[in-house]
């Protein structure tokens, strides 16, 4: 008895150790956003797109949300 309730309680932890990796990986940002993230650097600026209207890296659009270097 003690042996079968001890075993149920070992389970009950290992899956709850699964869920939890599970939440901090998805948490760590490896989930889709990630992917979807990481394309977005390689859009150039709106405003050197501006400027340089026939640059090859331009044809595919631009990015608003540029920050300036100060």
């Amino acid at each position: 008895m003690i042996f079968t309730e001890t075993r149920k309680l070992f389970q009950k932890i290992f899956i709850l150790g699964i869920l939890v990796a599970c939440l901090g990986l998805l948490s760590a940002g490896v989930g889709t956003n990630a992917s979807a993230d990481s394309n977005n650097n390689l859009i150039p600026c709106c405003s050197y797109c501006d400027d340089h209207k026939q640059a090859p890296i331009c044809q595919h659009g631009c990015s608003l949300n540029c920050r300036t270097n100060q």
